[in-house]
């Protein structure tokens, strides 16, 4: 009898494998739908559309896009989280949502532990943004003028749990500024704050590029290694440089529990998809980074990135020191 259950298992282990593997080969047989996490119109929204369409030619399937702004991207987490883990059901989120919110937010889930980080494929280029005819023009005489106005200077960035809000209170407590961060839901929305005057500037990531290269904005300061506007000063440049955000790309994510066949399939075809040129052409006009990355890479510049969150949430007091 024993022997026989034994057989019996083994049998409904090999029929389920060959089940799975079925399933894998056919895969996707339906539309995939993809939630992003921020407003339509932003970096994140205008890179993923090109990123969306070339996908469907690979797939051979509709690549539903689906807006769900707020909370840092950690909404459109959650709606990936607690989604089946079929393929059907993804999402792009920003590598913060996954390094940064989980300490700033209660959230029902991890982003590091119930998400299963599939492609990291770019990263737009972080600043500090006024409008076009503000009257600082460096950096230098925004702090300046930060300093010498205590409580009367307004800044914007997407949410509160993004590092550029983070860094514009750690260098706000680092010069003895009293400043007001105003968290905003999205790039374009933080834009139209900055344009009409509410507040004095945008920790921005990405948005401020257009309007920049359209003449109505201008970059201070650049929170990556090199601005792509030439004399921008970085925060290397001002004595920060090791907060430096290196990147701080755009992941696909999926489900925990997401079968690895169906998981090779669709990094392979987001690699695949990452060279189409509309993609690249999108990549290139907003100044955005290429990561292209998965795997054991991702991961480390997942962690790496958390190191640099961690010192400015401990500054912050939002985190204590281990």
């Amino acid at each position: 009898c024993r022997a026989m259950c034994q057989i019996a298992v083994a049998v409904l282990f090999a029929c389920s494998t060959i089940v799975a593997n079925a399933v894998a080969a056919e895969y996707p047989t339906k539309p995939i739908k993809v939630y992003y996490g921020y407003k339509a119109g932003g970096s994140c929204h205008t890179s993923l559309q090109p990123l969306a369409q070339a996908l469907e030619k690979i797939l051979g399937k509709p690549v539903v896009l689906v807006e769900k702004a707020g909370a840092g991207a950690s909404l459109a987490g959650g709606a990936v989280a607690k989604a089946k883990p079929d393929g059907y059901t993804l999402g792009v989120i920003k590598s913060t949502t996954i390094t940064t919110a989980p300490y700033e937010l209660k959230l029902p889930y991890s982003p590091a532990e119930d998400l299963v980080h599939l492609y990291a494929y770019a990263g737009p280029s972080s600043g500090f943004a006024v409008k076009a005819d503000a009257p600082w023009k460096t950096w230098q005489e925004f702090i300046a003028y930060a300093k010498a106005n205590p409580g009367k200077v307004a800044w914007t960035a997407t949410g509160s749990t993004g590092t550029e809000f983070l860094l514009m209170e750690y260098i706000g407590k680092q010069e003895g500024i009293k400043w007001n961060g105003v968290p905003s839901a999205g790039g374009s929305e933080a834009m139209k704050l900055v344009l009409g005057g509410q507040v004095a500037g945008y920790a921005a990531s990405g948005s401020h590029i257009a309007q920049i290269k359209s003449g109505a904005a201008r970059e201070l300061l650049n929170f990556g290694e090199q601005s792509p506007f030439p004399g921008v000063p970085t925060l290397k440049d001002v004595g920060y440089g090791d907060l430096v955000i290196k990147s701080e790309p755009y992941v696909f994510v999926a489900p925990k529990g997401l079968p690895d066949d169906i998981k090779a399939k669709l990094v392979a075809a987001l690699i695949e998809a990452s060279k189409s040129p509309d993609y690249l052409g999108v990549v290139k006009k907003m100044d955005m980074r290429p990561v292209n990355i998965s795997g054991q890479e991702l991961e480390q510049l997942l962690s790496g990135s958390s190191k640099i969150v961690q010192k400015l949430l401990e500054s912050a007091g939002k985190l204590k020191a281990e």
